[in-house]
């Protein structure tokens, strides 16, 4: 496949989360934090989805379950998630896994798939959109080609504490790329760079975004001040 999807770039933002302003670059910008298990590094499936796999323990009744993504060049074809109680057996917990369940509307114009919440809170121009014919089993993936920073996919299980879950899926990539990097190092901005990676995350509520280092949170707040002074001298 070599289409990307034509969506309106994010222009650049400041949002306000967990009380702390959260500068939206998309200009190359790393993975959300904490993940358990990330693609960077590894061999980049081309030809056939490939199986991955990872477990933990829970530590909360109710585990957030995310998955990360970025594709500069390309897309990924991402299918077929589940989580198992490997403790106590039984079947897949997250809903709507295999994206054959419809979407809804979510973020003002996304198509969201249903019994997912979507979110880009880290900066990523384009993103995903559920699609058929691809992955495995019904045919649906989640087909993501959020460039520059990150989008993802989450949803919120029950989960017993002390139990072990295994989270899987499939992935498989557009481009020719040989391995997935975490960030872009050609040198090159937008859908030139070469940044490629899945993430997936279990823990209490989404991933945290990166955030300003304190000297830079001090030059946003300067920033700021300057702006609000000058609008009030214009005024008087």
């Amino acid at each position: 496949m070599s289409r990307r999807r034509s969506l309106a770039a994010l222009p650049a933002a400041l949002l306000l989360m967990a009380g702390v302003a959260h500068a939206q670059t998309a200009n190359n910008d790393p993975p959300p934090l904490g993940a358990i298990l990330d693609l960077n590094g590894q061999p980049i499936p081309n030809n056939a989805p490939q199986l991955y796999t990872v477990d933990f323990t829970a530590a909360v009744a109710n585990t957030a379950i995310t998955f990360a993504f970025r594709d500069d060049p390309a897309l990924i074809l991402f299918s077929d998630a589940s989580v198992i109680n490997l403790t106590a057996g039984g079947g897949n917990l997250l809903a709507n896994g295999n994206f054959s369940g419809g979407t809804y509307t979510d973020n003002g114009n996304r198509l969201t798939p249903v019994g997912w919440t979507y979110a880009n809170i880290y900066g990523a121009i384009d993103g995903g959109v559920v699609f058929a014919g691809c992955g495995v089993g019904v045919g649906y993936c989640w087909d993501d080609g959020a460039v520059q920073a990150y989008d993802a996919i989450s949803q919120t299980i029950a989960t017993t504490i002390g139990d072990t879950y295994q989270i899987s899926f499939d992935v498989q990539e557009t481009s020719g790329q040989a391995t997935f990097s975490s960030l872009s190092t050609n040198g090159v901005g937008g859908t030139g760079g070469n940044g490629i990676d899945v993430l997936a995350y279990a823990q209490q509520g989404l991933p945290a975004a990166d955030v300003p280092e304190p000297a830079s949170l001090s030059l946003l707040a300067a920033g700021a001040i300057g702006a609000f002074l000058a609008r009030r001298r214009r005024a008087a």
